[in-house]
């Protein structure tokens, strides 16, 4: 990893409100030397509360040997500040696992108000493309 992504990778900024994760969130998936982002999932539902959102993230990972690691939480924003629970870490495990993993999210919670986000960053050929897309989709700052 070059030093400029292992600095990127490596901040601890202090938690700030926001609409979309913040790179808070990216700090629960620190990156080794081959390692890079995969796919990050958005699942955001209606609250009942008014100025409230509830949000499930899955943020992974590929490692070096193509497995992936995945880290799930849910997120509470409630006017302006925010709060993670329920954080669960899986170090290793395969697409087809993933897979059916996400789709189990995404088919239990499609009530009303709810939304399903997929942030494919597969493609993006190094870390610094990586964080350059989540910048432009303004989950980077």
């Amino acid at each position: 990893m070059q030093r400029e992504e292992r600095a990127a990778a490596a901040q601890s900024p202090e938690p700030q409100p926001s609409e979309e994760p913040a790179r808070e969130d990216l700090l629960l998936m620190r990156l080794a030397p081959g390692e890079r982002f995969f796919k990050f999932y958005i699942l955001s539902q209606a609250s009942k509360t008014p100025g409230a959102r509830v949000e499930h993230r899955i943020i992974t990972k590929e490692h070096a040997d193509g497995t992936l690691e995945m880290v799930s939480y849910n997120a509470w924003y409630v006017d302006g500040h925010s709060e993670k629970r329920d954080v669960i870490r899986v170090p290793s495990l395969t697409r087809e696992v993933l897979d059916r993993l996400v789709e189990r999210v995404a088919a239990s919670n499609q009530g009303p108000g709810a939304s399903f986000r997929e942030i494919d960053l597969s493609q993006c050929a190094t870390v610094t493309d990586q964080l350059a897309q989540l910048a432009k989709l303004g989950l980077n700052h």
